[in-house]
């Protein structure tokens, strides 16, 4: 070692034993962290909502983003809308502070929540003059700057609610990119930076589609579909042991989803 490093060498060994809290993964107390995206009309919602037909995951609170909960108004669940971006906080709180009954919170959904995040911040800098002095005067006056702050909001809102202790199901609408070999690739609907974040959050993320096939009596039916791991242009994930999800899982709710990462049958008491 130089002379030079030897006078600036730090030592950061602590000053008293650290205390780790080690433990081993159960699957006792799991609480589910799902993404669901896909396109529009293909029933995420309505999967979201089958929470409430599920005893581990019942009851639900709909955070309504989007504003279209017509497809479970026969349902009747708990919602509550946002209509400002910055209600999202007390949502949260009043989560957090586990003063309600509720089991499983879904927020429908993260594309639009994006959007208002971005109104939001270009509402907060409308006719406020710019470090260079530039102003904006309307909201469709967009900076790049405005996108690398509303990745770092959302990615605190996102691990925030997925790290509340109960289950947490996201919606996400799709979007399609070019890779760097010109293939096609199906992500849920985030800038980039962003989407990759929330990628890794996740230890769920579902593929929702509509498809075709020929029942037993050869008539074509059709089926809804959650894919469960990468396939081709898709992109989705699966944590659970072994990946106990299967590639795809035909006419998915949140308790055929439950039973199959507990790895047992979820009967209703």
């Amino acid at each position: 070692m130089t002379e030079i490093a030897e006078k600036t060498k730090i030592n950061i060994a602590p000053t008293s034993e650290p205390k780790l809290e080690i433990y081993h993964p159960k699957m006792k107390g799991y609480w589910l962290k799902i993404l669901i995206y896909g396109p529009n009309g293909v029933g995420k919602t309505t999967l979201g909502e089958s929470a409430n037909d599920c005893p581990l995951t019942s009851p639900a609170l709909f955070v309504n983003i989007e504003g279209g909960m017509l497809s479970v108004v026969d349902k009747k669940p708990d919602v509550v809308d946002l209509k400002d971006y910055h209600r999202l906080e007390e949502i949260f709180w009043f989560l957090a502070k586990g003063n309600h009954n509720y089991k499983t919170v879904i927020i429908d959904s993260l594309s639009e929540l994006q959007l208002f995040n971005l109104d939001a911040i270009v509402a907060e800098q409308l006719n406020k003059p710019s470090a260079a002095g530039k102003k904006r005067h309307d909201m469709a006056d967009l900076w790049q700057e405005d996108y690398g702050k509303s990745t770092q909001e959302l990615r605190r809102a996102t691990r925030q609610f997925r790290d509340l202790p109960m289950h947490v199901i996201f919606t996400c609408l799709e979007s399609s990119t070019m890779d760097k070999d010109g293939e096609e690739r199906i992500f849920p609907q985030l800038t980039p930076k962003l989407r990759n974040s929330v990628l890794g959050y996740m230890d769920i993320v579902g593929y929702m589609y509509n498809q075709r096939i020929k029942g037993e009596d050869g008539k074509e039916i059709l089926i809804r579909r959650l894919l469960c791991q990468n396939y081709g242009k898709w992109v989705a994930k699966d944590r659970s042991p072994g990946g106990r999800l299967g590639l795809v899982i035909d006419d998915p709710t949140i308790g055929k989803i439950m039973e199959k990462i507990i790895g047992k049958e979820v009967k209703n008491e």
